[in-house]
């Protein structure tokens, strides 16, 4: 993402027991994103975007909106998804963008 032009605003943000991992603007769209990294080192249970879930990004939501209305935000803003498998010498790295849509 830092390639694509965005700019790390923080990470690990928490709200009581969740946590986002990156807060990142895009100053391509001038919006901010909220990311959730996943890994998995072998994909037998699946990809690990497969594990965000509706229930997940409905607490990423929850999290984001306290995040702008703290920081006094007013960029439109998405969720996106990072998912990391394999050799983390050689990851497999996917992006998914705006994955409200679950």
């Amino acid at each position: 993402m830092i390639n694509k032009g965005c700019l790390l605003l923080e990470k690990n943000i928490r709200l009581g027991n969740f946590e986002i991992d990156l807060v990142v603007l895009d100053q391509k769209f001038d919006e901010i994103v909220f990311v959730e990294v996943k890994y998995r080192k072998e994909e037998e249970y699946g990809d690990p975007s497969q594990a965000v879930d509706q229930k997940k990004i409905n607490k990423m939501i929850s999290v984001a909106k306290s995040y702008l209305r703290k920081k006094q935000f007013k960029k439109d803003y998405r969720f996106d998804i990072i998912s990391v498998s394999g050799d983390l010498k050689e990851p497999e790295i996917e992006h998914f963008e705006n994955v409200t849509w679950l």
